[in-house]
C-alpha cells in the first residue's frame, strides 16, 4: 500500500507528538511567505478555535528544522493550554503590546516547563549563539529579556532587563510571580512605560517576535477593524486573521479529563485565568498544572445589597493597626529630633558647671506599612444554611460584615479587595471578584455583584490561596510598599467533591501557606461555626485563626487578628 502524500510531508509527525506530550492534536496547515517580506524570517502562527490550527512556513530554512518544527509545536501547545481567549488592546501602546507578548510567552513556557521539564532544552538554543539578542535597541532588549525568563541562570547586565527580570520572578530568581494574564498586562504596561522614559524607538511594521519558534503573538488580541489586515496568506483566507476550513484536516484530540465548564460548543467555553499546580503529599512533590482557576463575572442583579454602615467601633479598632508617627519620650544619645526637656536641662547643668546629660534626643516612632487585605469569603454549599439563631442564609451575613470590614479599612487608608471563593472540582475553582482594590465599597458596581453572589460547590483553599498570591503580587507591581495580607472568612476546612482523603487537601493548604510566608505575605483566618480555628491553624501557622462565633462579630475579631500588622 502506497504511503499517503501527508507521511512525506514536513511536519507530519508533530500530531502525535504533540498527542504523546498534551492529549492534543491540532491541525497543522502550510503558510506561503509574504511576498512584501521574502527576507525577513518565517514566524509561525496560531489561529482558529475548533479546531485550533498551527500555520508552519513552508519555506523554514533552519539547520535543525526537525527542532525548530517542534519547538515551534510545544510552544503553540503551550500557549493552548494555558493561555486565555483573546483580549482587547485598549489603551495598550504598540511598546506595551510587544512586551505583553514576551511576558506572555515566557509565563505559559513557564507553566509547560513545570510539567515537561525537558522543553527548555527544545527551546532554549533558539536564544543562544547565533540566535542571541544583540544591541540595546527595544527590539533587542526584548529579545535579551525572553532568554533571561526562559534561563534563570543567564544574567543580562541591563539594568532595564534586570528590572524585567525582576517583576517577573518572585525574590528566589526562580518562581514566576505572573501567574495570570491581569498581572502579565499590568507588568507591560509598567515595563512599557519605562521603555518611553529610555527613549527607545519601537517599528510596528518592522518588529519579529524574537526566538524563530514563537509565533507572532497574533493570536493574543482580539479582532481590530482599525487594523489593516496581515498580508501573510494563510490556509482559507486572505492574511492571518482569516479563519481556516474546518472541514479540511483532522480535529483537535481535547484533553481526556474535561473541565465541567467544557461542555457545549467549544467556542462559547470560557478560559481559566490561572492554572496552578497542587501538592501531593504521597508522592512528595507538585502536580503541575493541576488547577483551573476561572474569575466568572457575575451576573448582576437589579436587587443590589446596601452597604452597611461601618460599626464606630470596628473603625476605631483598627485605627490602631496604622497609627501616625510618634515622638517617643524616652531620652537618648542620638534620634530623630531634639529632647526639649533634655536641652533645658543641659542649659542648666552647664550653668551650674556641672556635666550636662548626653541624652539630648527622642526617637520618632515610625508606623509600619499601611496595610493591603485582600478578604476571601466562603461562598460553598455550606454558607447556604442559617445559623441557630440567625434570620438570613450565613452568606448574606459574610457578605454584610465583609463590606463594613473594607469601608472601615478604606476610611483609615488601607488599602481592601473582596473576593469570593467555591470549587467543584480541581479543574472548576470559582474565584469571582467582588471589588477591586482601587474600587470604593460604596459603588453600585460592588453591592450588585455582592447581591448577585450565591452559595455553591467545595473550598479547595490551597488553590484558592495561590491565587490570592497571584492577585496581591500583582497589585504590588502596580502599587508597591503595602504589607499584604490575605484573609479567609469560612466555615470550613480543605474539602473538595473529587478527593476522598481527608489529608490530602489539607497538606496542600500548609505547603501554600509556607509559599505565601516566602513571599512575604500573611495569612489569616476568621473561623465560623461549625468550623474549628485549631484545625485551620494547623495548616496555616500558630497565630493565624481566630473563631468568628457569627458574621456580626467580624468588627470585633478582625483588629484582633490583625494586630502587630499595621
Amino acid at each position: 500500500m502506497p504511503a499517503s502524500p501527508e507521511a512525506n510531508t514536513p511536519g507530519a509527525s508533530l500530531p502525535p507528538y504533540l498527542a504523546a506530550l498534551w492529549g492534543m492534536e491540532p491541525r497543522l496547515a502550510p503558510m506561503q511567505p509574504s511576498p512584501n517580506e521574502a527576507d525577513v524570517p518565517p514566524r509561525p502562527i496560531l489561529s482558529g478555535i475548533d479546531p485550533r490550527v498551527l500555520h508552519l512556513p513552508l519555506h523554514a530554512t533552519f539547520a535543525q528544522e526537525d527542532a525548530w518544527r517542534q519547538a515551534a509545536a510545544s510552544h503553540a501547545a503551550a500557549h493552548w493550554r494555558f493561555g486565555g481567549p483573546p483580549i482587547p488592546r485598549g489603551k495598550l501602546k504598540p511598546v506595551q503590546q510587544a512586551l505583553l507578548g514576551v511576558l506572555e510567552d515566557a509565563r505559559v513556557e513557564w507553566l509547560a516547563l513545570q510539567a515537561l521539564p525537558g522543553l527548555r532544552g527544545l527551546w532554549l538554543p533558539f536564544h543562544e549563539g547565533s540566535g542571541a539578542a544583540q544591541g540595546s535597541g527595544f527590539d533587542a532588549l526584548l529579545g535579551r529579556l525572553a532568554r533571561t525568563l526562559l534561563d534563570p541562570a543567564h544574567i543580562d547586565p541591563h539594568p532595564w532587563v534586570a528590572k524585567a527580570r525582576a517583576v517577573f520572578f518572585e525574590a528566589d530568581g526562580q518562581t514566576p510571580a505572573l501567574h495570570t494574564p491581569e498581572a502579565v498586562r499590568q507588568a507591560a504596561s509598567l515595563l512599557g512605560a519605562d521603555i518611553g522614559q529610555m527613549r527607545l524607538p519601537f517599528n510596528v511594521r518592522t518588529y519579529r517576535v524574537h526566538a524563530a519558534y514563537r509565533d507572532d503573538n497574533s493570536h493574543l488580541w482580539q479582532a481590530d477593524d482599525d487594523l489593516p489586515p496581515s498580508d501573510t496568506p494563510l490556509e482559507g483566507g486572505q492574511g492571518a486573521s482569516a479563519q481556516p476550513d474546518d472541514a479540511a484536516g483532522a480535529p483537535m484530540v481535547l484533553p481526556a479529563s474535561p473541565s465541567p465548564r467544557d461542555s457545549g460548543p467549544p467556542q462559547e467555553a470560557e478560559a481559566p485565568v490561572a492554572v496552578y499546580p497542587e501538592w501531593d503529599r504521597v508522592i512528595g512533590r507538585y502536580r503541575p498544572a493541576w488547577c483551573q482557576v476561572f474569575s466568572p463575572r457575575l451576573a448582576e442583579t437589579t436587587a443590589a445589597s446596601s452597604v452597611p454602615v461601618t460599626p464606630s467601633r470596628l473603625v476605631q479598632a483598627l485605627a490602631g493597626l496604622q497609627g501616625a508617627a510618634m515622638l517617643t519620650g524616652s531620652r537618648a544619645r542620638e534620634g530623630d529630633e531634639l529632647h526639649f526637656g533634655a536641652l533645658v536641662e543641659t542649659r542648666i547643668a552647664r550653668h551650674l558647671r556641672q556635666p550636662p546629660d548626653p541624652r539630648i534626643y527622642r526617637r520618632v516612632s515610625r508606623p509600619a506599612p499601611p496595610l493591603a487585605v485582600l478578604l476571601l469569603l466562603d461562598a460553598s454549599a455550606s454558607t447556604a444554611h442559617r445559623g441557630p439563631d440567625a434570620d438570613a442564609p450565613l452568606l448574606d451575613e459574610i457578605r454584610h460584615a465583609a463590606l463594613g470590614a473594607g469601608t472601615a479599612l478604606q476610611t483609615l487608608g488601607h488599602r481592601a479587595a473582596l473576593w469570593a471563593f467555591a470549587s467543584n472540582g480541581r479543574q472548576s475553582i470559582d474565584m469571582p471578584c467582588l471589588k477591586h482594590w482601587d474600587e470604593p465599597v460604596h459603588a453600585p458596581a460592588v453591592a450588585r455583584r455582592m447581591a448577585a453572589l450565591h452559595s455553591a460547590g467545595s473550598t479547595r483553599l490551597g488553590a484558592v490561596l495561590r491565587h490570592a498570591m497571584a492577585v496581591c503580587a500583582a497589585d504590588a507591581v502596580r502599587c508597591p510598599g503595602w504589607h499584604r495580607v490575605i484573609v479567609f472568612v469560612t466555615d470550613g476546612e480543605p474539602h473538595d467533591i473529587d478527593v476522598p482523603n481527608p489529608t490530602y487537601l489539607g497538606a496542600d493548604l500548609r505547603r501554600a501557606a509556607m509559599e505565601a510566608r516566602q513571599r512575604g505575605m500573611v495569612v489569616r483566618a476568621l473561623v465560623l461555626p461549625p468550623g474549628k480555628p485549631e484545625a485551620l491553624a494547623r495548616l496555616l501557622g500558630p497565630g493565624s485563626c481566630a473563631p468568628l462565633p457569627c458574621a456580626s462579630d467580624l468588627a470585633r475579631r478582625l483588629p484582633g487578628l490583625l494586630a502587630g500588622l499595621g
